[in-house]
């Protein structure tokens, strides 16, 4: 008996030392239910070494991560296989933790020396498949029999058409909150080093839901009615049932109200024939949250790719809002250092609004490197609002173009369609050549909505007679634009007009002379047409331009209230500047920025009645620095 007892006690031994082996050395393995997030993306050293990067959300509860904080680091974590009979045991460093939302993400690295964000590798010339996974996935409505294996792979080409080849970069916050009952739109951002176009395209299960690759290309099935375009704006409507062939649950949306829902989306950069030149995942989890609680409006965060040279300084500031009335709060989830001089933020609240400024500082060794840097803001009630900005760190030194000053329609006005956009021109240190985006979008974030280009032809009206102009001779647009890249001063502007004007008077002046036979009387004839005409000019020119008092002041004599901007009474011409007049008073005295830039002025059509919409103009010079003017906003009678 005591033989039989030793035995038992023997092998219960064995068995916890089996459990505590797996726990010391498989930590990723055990949670059922600990997966929330990766991506994984790469650039060269060489063309044959490449350092990878990888980013991963857990939640913050598992065995692995509760007792660890922001900078904490886990050892030999996870290894990676790149593709070549090759792996390598990486560090995993902690960047974030939000106890309330269960959420941790890791940056991968080496910490042998002092943190090193990111591994290297050597390659052969060829296409390499970069992978890695486990199976402990958290439990999602739309798993379905794929089970709980997760998987990231990464596409790595090495030479041949592909030298010198860098893959796309991106980030999402682990969880994506989806107010019920609406038509929802996400936008996954992502950039390239090397500009090359991006498509995105939803993952086979293959990619995503298998730890060896194994399977065919089956495309992993989303919730019906979600969208992806190849631009990556994702769109869900959820105002009906959410059903899913394959799903858990197909009953309505508030059925799965705080469930999750997995997204998988690769992304490609590719050669002009279409073929991928590399692909990153993105693996990510929706959440249905409440219909009562609507989402934060984050405003000013630009949806472009930001460029910024090493030793150089981007700052963004941005607002936020929520119906609630009480201001939000902002964070970031993934910053791109944890070094207070290279990246730092701020945080102010007043009247219901966050304002929040991000600053960006970064060094030489961050040059040549992509960040995506996803902003969340969260209200009273923890919902949230995500959205994203890109960074490219260049080596070229380069001053930004200073900000486009939005004319009108002035913020909240009413107006009626078509719409007439005006706006300051930027100016750039470097002397660079400047262009122009303007976007108008009903989404105040901007998502899923193009920039349209403003370009000479058209687009610029000089401040001059505005009756004249309108009412007595239609000059063709092309005769008053200006080129974006060598603005036509707003004197010189007026040359042409003039010339022709003079021309069609004195053909018109000859033609009546010509008329009578006696030379005396054609002669008197022929003077008092031009003295009537300068009479009738200086008239004209007397009530509708006025003249500058002093440096840049102006006087206005204003009769209305200034709720909607008047280009007649409001937008005076002072021979330097447009000035904006928005005071009320019997007599009002503008101060004129004195700026001289130049005003272009754009006019569309086909906005709907009783919506309201934002715009905002984007400059840009050729080396990729940029300028966001304000966000303002219209609403069509």
């Amino acid at each position: 008996m005591n033989k039989l007892n030793a035995e038992i006690n023997r092998i219960i031994l064995a068995l916890v030392s089996v459990g505590l082996l797996i726990l010391l050395f498989f930590p990723a393995s055990l949670s059922a239910n600990h997966f929330r997030y990766g991506t994984i993306s790469w650039d060269l050293v060489d063309n044959d070494t490449i350092t990878l990067k990888m980013q991963n959300g857990w939640t913050a509860s598992h065995g692995c991560c509760s007792a660890s904080n922001v900078g904490g680091i886990l050892n030999n974590y996870q290894s990676i296989s790149w593709g070549d009979t090759s792996s390598t045991l990486v560090d995993f460093k902690f960047i974030s933790k939000d106890t309330d939302a269960d959420n941790m993400i890791t940056n991968m690295g080496d910490s042998s020396s002092g943190w090193v964000t990111g591994v290297t590798h050597d390659f052969n010339d060829g296409s390499y498949v970069t992978s890695w996974g486990s199976s402990a996935r958290a439990a999602t409505v739309n798993n379905g029999s794929n089970g709980s294996a997760w998987r990231n792979e990464t596409l790595v080409r090495i030479g041949g058409d592909y030298i010198g080849n860098v893959s796309p970069v991106s980030a999402v916050p682990p969880i994506v909150n989806v107010q019920d009952n609406t038509s929802f739109t996400y936008q996954v951002s992502a950039t390239d080093a090397n500009g090359d176009n991006l498509n995105y395209r939803w993952g086979y299960i293959r990619e995503f839901f298998t730890t060896n690759g194994s399977g065919g290309d089956t495309v992993f099935t989303m919730p019906t009615g979600m969208t992806l375009s190849s631009s990556g704006l994702i769109e869900w409507d959820i105002r009906d049932n959410i059903t899913c062939t394959g799903c858990t649950n197909d009953d309505a949306v508030d059925d799965t109200t705080n469930k999750l829902w997995v997204a998988v989306i690769m992304v490609e950069d590719r050669l002009d024939n279409g073929t991928a030149k590399s692909y990153i995942p993105i693996d990510f989890f929706f959440q249905v949250t409440s219909a009562d609680n609507a989402a934060p409006t984050i405003i000013g965060l630009p949806n472009t790719t930001q460029t910024v040279s090493s030793g150089s300084t981007k700052i963004i500031t941005l607002t936020s809002t929520d119906d609630s009335g009480v201001a939000p709060t902002l964070t970031v989830l993934n910053p791109p250092s944890d070094d207070s001089s290279i990246w730092s933020t701020s945080s102010a609240s007043s009247g219901g609004t966050t304002t929040y400024t991000m600053t960006f500082t970064p060094n030489s060794s961050m040059e040549g490197s992509s960040y995506v840097v996803n902003i969340r803001s969260t209200d009273a009630a923890n919902m949230t609002k995500d959205l994203s900005v890109s960074y490219q760190v260049s080596a070229v030194a380069n001053a930004d173009p200073t900000v486009p000053v939005l004319l009108s329609p002035t913020d909240a006005a009413s107006v009626t369609s078509p719409v007439t956009f005006k706006f300051e021109g930027s100016t750039d240190s470097d002397g660079d050549t400047l262009s122009y985006a303007m976007y108008v979008c009903e989404r105040s974030d901007f998502s899923g909505c193009s920039g349209t280009n403003v370009t000479a032809g058209g687009n610029y009206v000089p401040p001059f007679n505005q009756n004249f102009h309108e009412h007595l001779l239609p000059w063709p647009n092309s005769l008053h634009a200006a080129t974006i890249s060598q603005p036509i001063s707003q004197d010189f502007s007026m040359i042409p007009k003039w010339i022709i004007m003079l021309v069609m008077l004195g053909l018109l002046s000859g033609i009546i002379s010509l008329s009578v036979k006696n030379i005396t009387r054609r002669r008197i004839v022929f003077i008092l047409f031009w003295l009537i005409v300068g009479m009738v000019s200086c008239k004209d020119s007397a009530s509708d331009i006025v003249e500058p008092i002093g440096a840049g002041i102006v006087s206005v004599v204003d009769t209305v209230a200034d709720t909607v901007v008047d280009p007649v009474t409001d937008v005076v011409a002072d021979g330097l500047d447009v000035v904006t007049d928005t005071v009320d008073t019997a007599t009002d005295v503008v101060a004129d920025s004195g700026s001289g830039a130049t005003v272009y002025t754009v006019t569309n059509s086909g906005y709907t009645s009783g919506t309201t919409y934002y715009w905002k103009v984007v400059a840009s010079d050729p080396k990729g620095g940029s300028a966001d003017s304000e966000t303002w906003s219209f609403t069509v009678q």
